[in-house]
């Protein structure tokens, strides 16, 4: 068993580091980088790629969605930047609406 220490400073995760907490291959996570869903934050090659740790949950919720919906990785990618954009848009739109209730008076 991989016994991780997680530094609260930079907690990035290599290849091996990585693939054991999203329980995935390693093949896999070349596909996933191919198609930009798992985005390494360091290193040109793929044995020295970094992973910041909160790829790690976009990685298992993409590998949910092509497991119980069967969609392909391209699809999943666009997926995963469609609600990106939603959830930006949600955190901007909640910013205008309390820049709006202070002259509004609401």
């Amino acid at each position: 068993m991989i016994q991780l220490i997680i530094s609260e400073v930079n907690p990035q995760l290599n290849v091996e580091e990585f693939c054991h907490c999203a329980s995935i291959s390693e093949t896999l996570l070349h596909e996933l980088v191919e198609h930009s869903i798992a985005v390494p934050v360091a290193g040109v090659h793929a044995h020295e790629w970094l992973f910041n740790i909160t790829t790690v949950s976009i990685v298992k919720k993409a590998t949910r969605i092509h497991r119980d919906l069967a969609i392909d990785w391209a699809g999943i990618a666009l997926a995963l930047n469609l609600l990106d954009d939603i959830e930006k848009l949600k955190v901007e739109n909640e910013h205008l609406k309390k820049q709006l209730s202070r002259f509004c008076g609401e």
